[in-house]
C-alpha cells in the first residue's frame, strides 16, 4: 500500500511541532545537524528549493522518519 506523501507546508508543521516539543530553537535545530538557521525557517514555512538532504537531516534529529530501516545506498 502506498501512502500520500504531506504536502511541504504539513510537513513544515510537523517539524515546527516537534522542534518545539524538544524545546530547542531554529537556530539550535540547525546548529545541531549542520545546516543554516534559514533552511529551518523555510522548511517550517513549507517553502519550495530545500534540498532534500537538508529536509531529511531535520526529520531524522526530531525523530519524525524511522532511519532504522534505510539502506542509505
Amino acid at each position: 500500500m502506498t501512502e500520500k506523501l504531506p504536502s511541504l507546508q504539513e510537513l513544515g508543521r510537523r517539524v515546527q511541532e516537534a522542534r518545539k516539543r524538544e524545546n530547542l530553537s531554529q537556530v539550535a535545530l540547525a546548529e545541531l545537524i549542520g545546516i543554516s538557521h534559514v533552511t529551518i525557517v523555510r522548511l517550517e514555512k513549507g517553502e519550495g528549493n530545500l534540498r532534500l538532504e537538508n529536509a531529511w537531516k531535520a526529520l531524522s534529529a526530531l525523530g519524525l522518519v524511522d532511519t532504522s530501516s534505510s539502506d542509505n545506498t
